[in-house]
């Protein structure tokens, strides 16, 4: 369930705030959208590989991108 409750927030980071996603580039922001997508509505039914592979592997990766990014919109608040 946590997949889909990040991915609810990356589609809404990317609405809302598209200049941070592209200046972030870094960030699979679209491939998280997608994974949510394929959970949620089980295209073609959902590959428990792939979620496991995503979870063991891409997930603490991710979180590194995603703090460093979070650190840059602080630094750029305080200019």
């Amino acid at each position: 369930m946590s997949l889909i409750i990040i991915g609810e927030a990356v589609t809404k980071v990317m609405d809302r705030y598209a200049e941070f996603t592209q200046a972030h580039d870094q960030v699979p922001w679209r491939s998280m959208r997608g994974m949510r997508n394929r959970i949620a509505h089980g295209y073609f039914e959902i590959n428990l590989d792939v979620v496991w592979d995503t979870v063991q592997s891409a997930l603490p990766e991710l979180l590194k991108q995603l703090a460093a990014a979070r650190q840059d919109a602080n630094d750029q608040s305080l200019l």
